[in-house]
């Protein structure tokens, strides 16, 4: 019969990482591995700041995850187009427009698929689709603004608190750029939202209110004869509002890794965008560095009942780790002994040793071999014969 035996171990040497040292203009700031939630870089990245139109990256995530016919058509509501007046914004409902936000420019009663009111919310950052989505899901605004909040509180989101859907701004509606980088980080899990996101163009189809129209996405890292092209640049949303300045989420992929730059106040719209470049250069310049954890020389020791000696072990070879000096790289062994009682022969395969980050991600594993005979004393002996 095999023993099964379970034992933590602390590797003898932390792989410590080094934030990328880069000087940014954004009033704060996040570089998150999208794999593995690890941290590049980061500036005040909990302080909570109004995040502008990054908000819809959470109202869309929440409305892909949560609805399962995103061909489903609704219709606008006079509610989801109402406006604000000039003056005293706060006395009115925090979902109200703004005469001076961008505008998906749906019609009262136009009936549209909730398809289109994603496209809408994330290529042209219309905050009426945005309200559209958010009341269709959550019978009005500010229900869904409770769903909302419960669902990115339950996502680990500890200095987040939206109370509009599209990032209007509103004393009540923040956010901070490591908690933009947890949400992202969901959403570029989602099949659906990184093709959207993705998308260069849309056409609007034809509706009952409206011809059909093609709409651009007004993200320029993604766009080939922009000055801000990125080529490694796969989305996702950009912001402004006075209060906010300027905000963006990007993410871009080189060599399999994905990362995520959360970027938040800049004063120039150029600002942004170079700070997000000059983060994700200086990430993927980074060459792998190999170090070793754990060697084949360590000896490992485990008491056998019935045995005259100790179980000695070593690994079959030594485990290594390889990593970005940037990315954060805490690790621990985890050995399981596997005894399949005495004797025990030299060579004999004796256990595993797995290494895994703090998530639990295995990171490499190896075989624990027996470095010498193990063999049972003279009571175990006579309990073997008398058994037999």
């Amino acid at each position: 019969m095999m023993l099964l035996y379970l034992m933590v171990l602390v590797v003898p040497t932390y792989l410590a990482a080094k934030p990328l040292d880069i000087e940014i203009q954004a009033r704060s700031a996040v570089l998150m591995n999208a794999a593995t939630g690890a941290i590049l870089f980061e500036k005040q990245p909990f302080l909570p700041v109004s995040p502008a139109s990054t908000t819809k990256i959470a109202t869309a995530l929440y409305v892909i995850e949560h609805e399962q016919n995103l061909g489903r058509m609704v219709t606008v509501s006079a509610e989801c187009l109402k406006h604000k007046p000039s003056q005293d914004r706060e006395r009115f409902p925090a979902h109200w427009l703004e005469s001076d936000g961008t505008m998906l420019g749906i019609k009262r009663g136009e009936m549209v698929t909730l398809e289109t009111l994603l496209y809408g919310m994330m290529l042209v950052s219309g905050n009426d689709a945005a309200n559209v989505a958010a009341e269709v899901m959550g019978g009005s605004v500010p229900q869904f603004m409770e769903l909302l909040n419960e669902y990115l509180q339950g996502m680990g989101c500890q200095n987040t608190h939206f109370a509009n859907p599209h990032g209007l701004t509103h004393s009540a509606h923040y956010c901070s750029a490591y908690d933009m980088a947890l949400i992202t980080q969901r959403a570029l899990r989602n099949h659906t939202f990184r093709q959207i996101v993705s998308t260069l163009k849309y056409t609007k189809p034809k509706s009952n209110k409206q011809a059909a129209r093609e709409i651009l996405h007004t993200n320029p890292l993604l766009k080939a004869k922009s000055r801000h092209y990125y080529p490694k640049a796969i989305g996702v949303k950009s912001g402004y509002t006075a209060a906010a300045q300027r905000t963006l989420v990007a993410a871009a992929e080189h060599e399999g890794r994905t990362l995520i730059a959360v970027v938040f106040g800049t004063q120039t719209s150029d600002e942004r965008f170079q700070d997000a470049k000059k983060l994700f250069d200086a990430a993927f310049a980074q060459k792998k560095e190999r170090r070793r954890l754990i060697g084949s020389d360590y000896t490992f020791i485990k008491e056998i009942d019935g045995s005259k000696l100790p179980l000695r072990a070593n690994l079959a070879k030594a485990l290594c780790i390889e990593y970005f000096p940037a990315e954060e790289s805490e690790c621990k062994a985890i050995l399981h002994w596997q005894v399949e009682g005495l004797p025990i022969h030299k060579g004999q395969k004796v256990g595993e040793v797995e290494i895994v980050d703090l998530k639990g991600t295995l990171l490499q594993k190896g075989d624990l071999c027996a470095s010498c005979d193990v063999k049972g004393n003279i009571f175990w002996r006579v309990k073997e014969w008398l058994t037999r």
